[in-house]
């Protein structure tokens, strides 16, 4: 069929419109379908920005704690001794002479021993349960396994708690002294402001020269207050005190250093 010249200008004029229309539609759509990725990436950057936030938000509460458990972990690590003291004698030396001049005791050797690296042990009950099969036949209602469990609560918890380490020094230390006067100062090691343990104590004489005195037969003067008494037996002379062989142990750590908690 023959188009006229009219229905030619028509048919152009129709397809120009068309052309014109796909090439209007074409980046419209496209942009919009960017439009829409780029809508979604933003979602996801806003949902991360307010993930990063919120944790920045959290900071100075982080800080604060941080701030917090230091202080206490410094506070906790004063009962210990310090590390540069525990390894010198004459430091050591000190802390003893301190207490065995309160106590009228004469220290005739200290000597350093080694030092280890321990796990600070936890005192607890860890008697076993005897009598769990009679409880069982006897527990009708479950309440007896609970009353057990309770009463073991604490030491079940430390018993399962994780064991710190800690260094131990250990020193062995010979003094002499009447019994009152001994004891005196054993009293006065377990009050030390320190973290101190006395593993053990020997005497040389347990009963402070009266098995020597009873011996020799003569009767060994009464001590008042300690004091230091003696009785002449022949050409040798009996007095009522002992020498003691102390084992203790000190203990130290490494102190943390404070925690750098300030934003850079």
């Amino acid at each position: 069929m023959k188009l006229n010249y009219r229905d030619k200008i028509i048919a152009g004029v129709l397809l120009a419109i068309v052309i014109l229309l796909i090439g209007f539609f074409v980046p419209v759509k496209n942009m919009n379908n960017k439009n829409k990725a780029d809508k979604k990436i933003l979602a996801e950057k806003q949902t991360i920005k307010a993930d990063y936030e919120a944790k920045i938000a959290k900071i100075p509460s982080l800080q604060e704690s941080i701030r917090s458990l230091y202080s206490d972990a410094s506070d906790a690590t004063k009962i210990f001794v310090p590390l540069d003291e525990v390894k010198s004698q004459i430091k050591v030396d000190s802390y003893m002479q301190k207490y065995a001049d309160e106590c009228k005791i004469k220290i005739k050797n200290l000597e350093l021993g080694d030092s280890t690296v321990t796990p600070l042990n936890y005192y607890y009950s860890s008697n076993k349960d005897g009598f769990s099969a009679l409880r069982d036949q006897a527990d009708v209602n479950g309440t007896l396994k609970k009353e057990y469990e309770a009463s073991i609560a604490e030491s079940t918890a430390l018993s399962q708690r994780a064991k710190e380490s800690v260094i131990k020094t250990q020193y062995a230390m010979k003094i002499t002294g009447t019994k009152e006067n001994i004891w005196k100062y054993l009293d006065a090691m377990k009050n030390f402001d320190k973290a101190v343990v006395i593993n053990s104590v020997t005497l040389s004489d347990y009963t402070f020269g009266k098995d020597a005195a009873k011996k020799a037969g003569v009767e060994l003067p009464e001590s008042k207050d300690g004091e230091e008494v003696s009785v002449q037996a022949g050409e040798k002379e009996i007095k009522n005190i002992s020498d003691a062989q102390i084992v203790l142990s000190l203990y130290s750590v490494i102190e943390m250093e404070e925690p750098d908690v300030e934003m850079k």
